[in-house]
């Protein structure tokens, strides 16, 4: 959706927003903020590979830093609300400072045990989940009114560059900069990793954000607050009804979903995409170290090709599914993810059998093995993009906030045993058999997915675009 009618409007809106000093002290926050949680997250992800060597032991690690959203993420918005937001993001900024540098202090006590990592990391997403609310609701606070759609599109786009930005390039810079060291401590001696100054280096940035925020004027907080005392009033009272009624408000969105076919359709897909996304995040260090005989480190060889591969199909995702068909993409999409699961440790399986002295250290195994991620995360946009499409053509206006609410509590609610579950295949049964039971798993997904494909008869004729299947009548 474009910004703007007018050519090169869309341009000249966000260099007007970036003009205003207190949007951009905001947004520079937000796009830092963002960067070093994924950074964090990596980091802890990293530690746990390379200590535990455990899948089961990284795929908690991943838990415990979704899992605060499932239940505080609604509650968090209600209390933000009450209280003064500038207040809530620079100082939600100073406490994840507390938490990475007591990370750090952990780390140096004893780095072999990782259970405070986990707690830590809960906590920090935990707070995390105060500051996107009062994030979010600064920007019409800090922009007028014309202003607020170029706003939030600086917002989505800074969301997606701070996971790469943190969890592939900043991760992966700050181990290759700093050599481990040992420093005195009084009569104490301490060893530091280069993983560990991760941490430091990201709670020296909480402080930027936290300075950030306060460099903005409270009464930019504040300015419209007495104009909009009533309608405040009435939507803080709106939010507390949402909150009381919260089981009510999923089981109508249950209800919206159950309606229509392939809205029931899109959200299923949907969060398994998304848990399969979860799941390439768990697996990446011990597929790095079992199959590449590389450190976890160098996990970002995994993700930065998956990275890139997603971002092109997404710029190419338009064409090609107006061509074969959304329903029918996902489902190319989904073999072409198992078909490639399985190939991974094939490649292995191969290289030694062809070089037993190399074996999977050969570089030609790097190459195809960078090669296929590339491939696996376009076939990860051929399912995301055109479900996430369907889902916002199918869901109703009224509702669309409930169905996108299930959704997310799917998606969450799902994760937690299958990352549980995969760990433990993997941590007694082996990765190998994992990847072929997962593979498995997505073949009947397809095979169920396939279900949805329109027949020849529901086909448009040629050179028409392909259309979906009209709602069904409880939803007209």
């Amino acid at each position: 959706m474009s910004l703007s009618t007018k050519p090169g409007g869309s341009s000249a809106s966000v260099r007007q927003v970036l003009r205003n000093p207190n949007f951009l002290k905001l947004w520079l926050a937000q796009l830092i903020s963002l960067t070093i949680l994924n950074a964090t997250n990596y980091g802890v992800i990293v530690l746990v590979n390379d200590v535990t060597h455990s899948v089961f032991m990284a795929g908690l690690a991943i838990i415990s830093f979704t899992l605060p959203a499932l239940p505080f993420s609604a509650v968090a918005g209600v209390l933000v609300d009450r209280f003064d937001k500038r207040t809530v993001l620079w100082l939600s900024n100073l406490l994840r400072m507390v938490t990475v540098v007591v990370m750090f202090v952990s780390l140096l006590y004893d780095r072999t045990n990782v259970w405070p990592l986990f707690v830590l990391t809960y906590i920090t997403s935990l707070i995390g989940q105060f500051f996107i609310p009062a994030e979010g609701s600064s920007i019409p606070l800090l922009v007028g009114e014309r202003d607020i759609m170029p706003a939030l599109s600086l917002f989505n786009i800074s969301t997606t560059v701070s996971q790469a930005l943190g969890f592939l390039v900043l991760g992966r810079f700050v181990v290759a900069l700093f050599p481990p060291f040992t420093f005195h401590f009084g009569t104490v001696t301490l060893h530091t990793e280069p993983i560990d100054m991760l941490f430091l280096l990201v709670g020296a940035l909480y402080v930027v954000c936290a300075i950030l925020i306060l460099l903005i004027p409270a009464r930019a907080f504040t300015a419209k607050r007495q104009v909009q005392q009533k309608p405040k009033l009435q939507e803080t009272h709106v939010y507390r009804s949402l909150l009381m009624n919260l089981w009510q408000d999923m089981l109508e969105g249950w209800r919206i979903v159950q309606a229509d076919r392939l809205l029931f359709f899109a959200v299923v897909q949907l969060s398994v995409v998304g848990i399969i996304q979860l799941l390439i995040g768990e697996l990446a260090g011990p597929f790095v170290r079992e199959f590449l005989n590389r450190p976890p480190e160098d996990m970002s060889l995994i993700l930065a090709p998956a990275g890139i591969g997603l971002v092109v199909a997404s710029i190419l995702m338009t064409p090609i599914s107006e061509k074969i068909g959304k329903i029918r993409l996902t489902v190319i999409g989904f073999v072409a993810l198992a078909v490639g699961f399985v190939l991974l440790p094939l490649i292995h399986w191969v290289a030694l059998r062809i070089d037993h002295t190399q074996g999977a250290s050969a570089p030609w195994v790097m190459i195809v093995t960078i090669v296929l991620v590339l491939l696996l995360g376009g076939a990860l946009a051929c399912v995301n993009i055109p479900t996430n499409t369907i889902m916002q053509e199918r869901a109703p206006e009224s509702g669309r906030a409930r169905v996108l609410s299930l959704q997310f509590m799917l998606y969450n609610i799902g994760s937690i045993p299958v990352l549980l579950f995969a760990g433990a295949i993997a941590q007694f049964l082996g990765l190998n058999l994992l990847i072929g039971f997962f593979s498995a798993c997505m073949l009947l997904f397809c095979w169920w997915a396939s279900r949805f494909i329109p027949s020849r008869k529901q086909q448009p004729p040629h050179g028409q675009p392909q259309e979906l299947p009209p709602m069904s009548a409880s939803r007209r």
